[in-house]
């Protein structure tokens, strides 16, 4: 059974430990292996943070974390009406539904503190995060290309956002 909840600073070597894991098994997240250089500290802050200021959203399974979602809210009067996103799911529990639970929590965070828009970026390529993206409401707002290396080869990141 999979258990989707906010996460709070006592996740912090987990969150950290499943963003490495992300980091080895795909290159669809922004940060290469050995590129992850947070420690347990800086994380444990990070998700101790003022609930109106950000939304960390893990999922659990199997004793471990096998999800999370950051969602964080602009710093400055004229943004302080959206949060940036960014997703994980470890590829063993890819398609049972995790990244739709994480992406409606963030959600419910945003509608509760007041959000106008949720944002996020990409990988053209990763076409299951895309069409998830998608059926979760998001719109396709712009095209960076060539915008990340990865690989050695030029990525194109799709640009969307979310009116609420």
């Amino acid at each position: 059974m999979v258990v989707v909840r906010r996460a709070t600073a006592a996740d912090a070597e987990g969150w950290l430990a499943l963003g490495h894991l992300l980091d080895r098994e795909t290159s669809f997240m922004l940060l290469e292996p050995g590129e992850r250089v947070a420690t347990v500290a800086e994380v444990r802050a990070m998700l101790g943070c003022p609930l109106e200021d950000a939304f960390y959203v893990v999922a659990e399974a199997d004793g471990g974390l096998v999800g999370l979602l950051g969602a964080e809210r602009g710093e400055y009067r004229r943004e302080r009406h959206k949060a940036d996103l960014f997703l994980g799911v470890c590829q063993g529990y890819a398609g049972q539904g995790i990244g739709r639970r994480l992406l409606e929590a963030a959600e419910g965070w945003a509608r509760e503190v007041g959000l106008h828009r949720l944002e996020l970026t990409v990988m053209a390529h990763n076409a299951r995060a895309v069409a998830l993206y998608k059926r979760m409401g998001f719109e396709v707002e712009g095209v960076a290309r060539h915008s990340l290396c990865v690989d050695g080869a030029w990525v194109d990141e799709i640009d969307m956002g979310k009116l609420l």
